[in-house]
């Protein structure tokens, strides 16, 4: 019984829960040691037995002998039958007192509680086990589902670097040309800054160009349209003075009413500021000129305009600010098939420019 107990506590204590499983263990140790202590008790009433069992063999064999003896005999006889049958009754006792011990009978319930749900466990734990391999197959197929993500992950992260690196090149080449665009914006804010002051120079000086032109107008205002013009064109002024005006036909010499316009421009752009270049051009018609003085239509057109130029430094016009050009009939303004247009052509011109060199330096 024992050995078998002990079986069932030791096949118990696999599926039972530990706090039970070590309640149930220190209660089967009590019942244990009091079944221990018991079965010393049964060892002793057991010996005592044999022992009575013999002395009753003895005493039988004795009542036997003198069964036949005196009264004495037979009282003695009596003594030990009822002495025997106390002890049978007590043995009877006793044996049923072993099989109505308590803490047995809470063992051997205890036991069978336990078998019970030894067998209760040993079912959820085949249970247990079945969901156990259904679980470790799912988490293989999860380990291979899990190994192919990681793969992709990888080629992701791979590619994600890949990408990355491109950004941060694309964001680095940006940030180059930003700070290109930045320097060429900051040019260009810079050169427009420039314009504007150029253009305000410009405007300045066509402006003073104007006012000169009027100033000039102004002075030749007893001269009629067919013996001169006065023009601002280009940012430039230009006097066209006739041949009539100014000289006879194939002569250079300035003629008496031609030296007066002449003068009259002279009193006016002897205080205009250096920054106007003064040039003379002497044009002709195309019909071919020779004497004995004039070679031809260009030493015709740089004697009168150096006719023109003496007269205005006579006037007191800086000398170093006026040039003399001869353009012969290069630069026609009419056509040189009608003698309408061959007067026209033949003329003189004073040239006033504004010096823009600073200002084209500046472009």
């Amino acid at each position: 019984m024992k050995a078998s107990a002990a079986v069932l506590l030791l096949a118990a204590s696999a599926c039972v829960p530990t706090s039970k499983f070590q309640q149930c263990q220190k209660a089967t140790a009590d019942n244990q040691r009091k079944i221990e202590a018991q079965n010393v008790t049964i060892g002793q009433l057991r010996t005592q037995l044999a022992e009575l069992n013999a002395d009753i063999d003895k005493q039988r064999k004795i009542a036997t002998s003198l069964a036949q003896d005196t009264a004495l005999a037979g009282v003695r006889n009596r003594t030990l039958s009822n002495r025997l049958d106390v002890l049978q009754n007590d043995l009877a006792a006793l044996t049923a007192r072993m099989g109505d011990v308590p803490e047995y009978r809470s063992l051997m319930s205890h036991l069978s509680q336990m078998q019970d749900e030894l067998a209760t466990s040993t079912d959820q734990l085949l249970s247990s086990e079945r969901s156990l391999e259904r679980q470790k197959e799912a988490l293989a197929e999860a380990n291979r589902s899990l190994a192919e993500s990681a793969e992709q992950l990888q080629q992701s992260n791979e590619a994600l670097a890949s990408k990355t690196r491109e950004v941060a090149d694309q964001q680095k080449a940006l940030a180059d040309q930003q700070r290109q665009i930045e320097a060429k914006q900051a040019e260009i804010e810079r050169q427009a800054a420039q314009l504007r002051e150029l253009e305000s120079q410009l405007k300045a000086k066509d402006e003073a160009m104007a006012a000169l032109k009027s100033s000039i107008a102004g002075a030749l205002v007893d001269f009629s349209s067919d013996e001169l013009t006065v023009e601002h064109k280009n940012g430039k002024v230009y006097v066209s003075l006739e041949e009539k005006l100014l000289f006879a036909s194939g002569q250079y010499e300035v003629n008496n009413k031609g030296v007066s316009a002449i003068r009259k421009i002279a009193a006016v752009l002897k205080d205009v500021s250096n920054d106007v270049d003064i040039a003379v051009e002497g044009h002709t018609d195309n019909v071919p000129l020779r004497g004995q003085v004039i070679e031809d239509n260009w030493d015709l057109s740089a004697k009168r305009a150096t006719s023109v130029v003496r007269i205005l430094v006579a006037g007191g016009v800086q000398q170093a600010r006026v040039q003399a050009i001869g353009r012969a009939d290069t630069m026609p303004v009419a056509d040189n098939a009608t003698e309408e247009g061959r007067c026209r052509n033949r003329r003189t011109e004073i040239v006033l420019t504004p010096k823009i060199d600073q200002i084209l330096k500046a472009l």
